[in-house]
């Protein structure tokens, strides 16, 4: 479905939003990866596990960011 939009909001080309989807993934995929290294690293130590799931939630976010906009 289209819809009309105004002149005074930017639009990035299709090519922008193309990189921005890339870099979101890579870091997605990065956080992840950090925070399960560090998740098996430290396991007796209670406050890196909370950073470290902190980490990983933000990672998922960005990864689901990226199939959100596969499908846009």
């Amino acid at each position: 479905m289209r819809f009309p939009i105004p002149d005074f909001v930017p639009v990035p080309t299709p090519e922008t939003m193309r990189i921005i989807s890339i870099v979101s993934l890579a870091a997605g995929i990065g956080l992840v990866g950090a925070a399960a290294l560090f998740l098996f690293s430290q396991r007796e130590k209670e406050k890196r596990k909370k950073l470290s799931w902190i980490f990983m939630g933000t990672g998922v976010l960005l990864i689901l960011n990226h199939a959100v906009q596969l499908f846009f």
